[in-house]
């Protein structure tokens, strides 16, 4: 399946330099008309796309990090210098960051936090990062029993499939392409 694969995967990077260049002419129509000035940039998406792990759809039950790894950038106004930040962030964190950037207080039933600190040079609480993609369930009131969660903490990546009560654990610094499942070898980890 290689040459199927390298297809798939050439279309995909045509695809992503085309809308890098479609953002560029957006950026560059904003700083044309001297709109960057009081403007803040997010820049993110929603899931990666797979060419492993014998999966080679978009999106979809699994959550490997070639799914779950996505861009996020945010520029604020009049910044003329970047920096990478490293730190795992969820999804849920960018509305809590544009009201921290807007200066309006976040609600308290809002879930996710600022990364307003950590654009500042500081660091947050270490916590637990989730990621999941849940399949059609029954109607609002019952258990979501269909569906993947993932969770990272520290070094470490959970991956669960519900319909099937399964488990997989990688320690991502030992093994960043997911492909040794230490669940068995490391049960404390995995079921923590």
């Amino acid at each position: 399946m290689q040459p199927t694969i390298n297809r798939l995967r050439a279309r995909y990077n045509e695809f992503i330099r085309y809308c890098d260049k479609q953002f560029e002419d957006f950026i560059a129509q904003l700083a044309s008309r001297n709109k960057l000035k009081k403007t803040v940039v997010i820049l993110s998406s929603d899931h990666g796309e797979s060419f492993e792990h014998n999966y080679l759809q978009h999106a979809g039950p699994h959550l490997y990090e070639q799914v779950t790894s996505i861009p996020l950038i945010i520029k604020e106004p009049d910044q003329v210098k970047g920096r990478i930040i490293n730190d795992l962030t969820e999804q849920i964190d960018i509305p809590a960051t544009i009201l921290d950037l807007a200066n309006i207080p976040a609600p308290s039933w809002m879930e996710g936090r600022s990364l307003v600190p950590l654009m500042q040079g500081k660091r947050l609480p270490l916590r637990p990062v989730f990621s999941m993609n849940f399949e059609k369930n029954p109607s609002l009131g019952h258990e979501i029993t269909r569906g993947t969660v993932a969770v990272w903490e520290g070094d470490y990546k959970l991956i669960h499939y519900l319909e099937d009560n399964k488990s997989l654990l990688f320690n991502l610094t030992h093994d960043p392409d997911e492909l040794n499942d230490l669940f068995e070898k490391e049960p404390e980890v995995g079921e923590r």
